[in-house]
């Protein structure tokens, strides 16, 4: 019987791509990039697999054809409970299940920036996006305060508040758990 906190589910699916959601992978980097191989070695219909480990994201896509959900997540689950049992019980369940990846909201949210922001970047011919124009607008709206009061205001405590915590966050990535994706491990089946 499979642990309830080991299950893999089937998140979205389309003909040609299925994201499934393994939530043992969140944190294990190690584990994700040994479920990954094991993956691409079992499954040679797929031609990308990237599995994030962050979020237990497993995203499976083929070129041509129709991939099979069902039978990607039973592989997906056979694999991931043969490599989840290697690591110590103790590290194994570390994030509660309904906590990996973000909410609905956020998925939302940060879809509409990203289209902006893909917006942004076509309109200027590939030269600049908000990640550039942001900082520069408000770097000049600052200079704009510190000229027309005359004065160097002291920055507010929420905001030096928030600059540690990203600071802390950015130099830190282990600490937060914010690993980096396992990402472009392709399978080509003509070459096999």
């Amino acid at each position: 019987m499979v642990d309830e906190r080991a299950r893999v589910v089937v998140e979205h699916q389309l003909p040609q791509r299925v994201r499934l959601r393994a939530s043992p992978l969140v944190g294990h980097p190690d584990v994700s990039k040994r479920v990954a191989e094991k993956f691409i070695g079992s499954e040679s219909t797929s031609t990308r697999v990237e599995i994030r480990p962050s979020t237990g994201s497993v995203i499976v896509e083929r070129d041509e054809g129709k991939l099979d959900a069902e039978a990607l997540r039973e592989l997906l689950q056979r694999i991931v409970s043969e490599e989840i049992a290697a690591v110590p019980s103790s590290r194994r369940f570390a994030v509660p299940e309904r906590m990996p990846g973000p909410t609905r909201v956020a998925d939302t949210v940060a879809r509409a920036f990203s289209e902006i922001n893909a917006d942004v970047r076509r309109a200027l011919d590939g030269r600049a996006d908000l990640g550039t124009i942001l900082p520069v607008v408000f770097f000049t709206l600052g200079l704009g305060e510190v000229a027309a009061t005359r004065k160097l205001p002291a920055p507010a405590w929420f905001n030096l508040l928030w600059w540690s915590m990203r600071s802390f966050m950015t130099f830190n990535p282990a600490a937060t758990g914010a690993e980096v994706e396992i990402k472009g491990v392709e399978h080509h089946a003509d070459l096999d």
